[in-house]
């Protein structure tokens, strides 16, 4: 029961390790959404809607862009130059109250491309005018302190930095890579800039190999519960044979016997055949030589071919050879 529940467990970690997107294809983040219906300014974001294809209009701020340094691409390594878009219509979260918020401009992080050149980084600008922009939505990623980066450049796209850097905008716990990007102000792969791709923050698939692992495991330990019970069985078996021997032979043998009627005792022979102890030990004749007969014995003389060997509390009084001489 054990083994079938670990190599089942072992099974559907192969599924996972093999069909790992349908959770998120499975979700509709390949259906193109109103990016003003699944987000909200100031408010967190859903980690359902990591990968949500969305389309929005608006405009750049040219002024409110920040370069990250250590993106790699096609295995080059170089800067994602990313800047803030506002969105026509875009609204704070509901129950957000943000001081001053009529004053300032709602407005999200979009990626406009790569280079691995830091002057055109750093040089690149979005021009003014109105943009239309099918992307997808990234997670925001945690602040690091970038002390050691010159002006302008930040190790991660970081709401809570780029907050601190632009006073004047609320943003969104997201950002943007542009799929597509409209109009005469698209912005987006120009000016030396190349697109990153929207593959960037999404797995795409294949084999996972996590779940590959969790797999093996699971076999593992299968493996170990046959052999525990394997182990378990050969004691059993062992114990029940060795059991049976001990007993067999520390058994003690209990005898009864049916005295004959009349008699007083109990033949030394029986009780030897039963005891396995010699008959004089239960009363019967000590076992030796029978003495012979010799020609001229004195009357109610004893004959032996050795004295010494004759003990006279062993003599029968029938091995007596007792004869007469004369007559009347």
């Amino acid at each position: 029961m054990l083994v079938t529940c670990f190599v089942g467990l072992s099974a559907w970690q192969v599924d996972r390790a093999q069909h790992k997107n349908d959770v998120a294809e499975s979700s509709g983040v390949n259906e193109l959404k109103d990016f003003n219906d699944v987000m909200d300014a100031q408010a967190p974001m859903p980690g359902i809607l990591a990968d949500q294809r969305v389309s929005l209009s608006g405009h750049w701020i040219p002024d409110a862009q920040i370069v990250i340094p250590g993106r790699v691409q096609d295995g080059e390594s170089g800067y994602w130059v990313v800047t803030m878009f506002a969105p026509d219509g875009g609204h704070l979260g509901e129950g957000v109250d943000v001081a001053n918020a009529e004053e300032k401009t709602i407005a999200i992080p979009v990626v406009r491309g790569f280079t691995t050149d830091e002057d055109t980084a750093m040089t690149s600008e979005a021009r003014d005018g109105q943009v239309e922009l099918t992307a997808r939505i990234g997670p925001i990623e945690g602040p690091v302190e970038g002390n050691d980066l010159p002006d302008g450049q930040v190790h991660t796209v970081s709401t809570s930095q780029i907050i601190n850097m632009f006073p004047d905008l609320l943003t969104y716990s997201g950002f943007l890579i542009p799929e597509t990007a409209d109009g005469a102000a698209a912005s987006v792969g120009t000016d030396g800039l190349e697109q990153v791709p929207t593959t960037t923050t999404r797995d795409e698939g294949g084999f996972d190999l996590q779940s590959a692992v969790y797999a093996l495991e699971w076999i593992i330990f299968a493996a170990m519960a046959l052999y525990m019970w394997f182990q378990l069985l050969r004691d059993d078996y062992f114990r029940r044979r060795l059991g049976e021997d001990s007993q067999d032979s520390e058994k003690s043998v209990e005898y009864v016997v049916v005295k004959p009627a009349g008699d007083a005792t109990i033949d030394p022979e029986v009780m030897s055949g039963l005891t396995g102890l010699p008959a004089h030990r239960h009363g019967g004749k000590k076992p030796g030589k029978r003495p012979g007969k010799q020609a001229g014995t004195t009357v109610g003389s004893t004959s032996t071919d050795d004295p010494a060997d004759t003990d006279p509390a062993d003599t029968d009084p029938t091995d007596i050879d007792t004869s007469t001489t004369g007559g009347n």
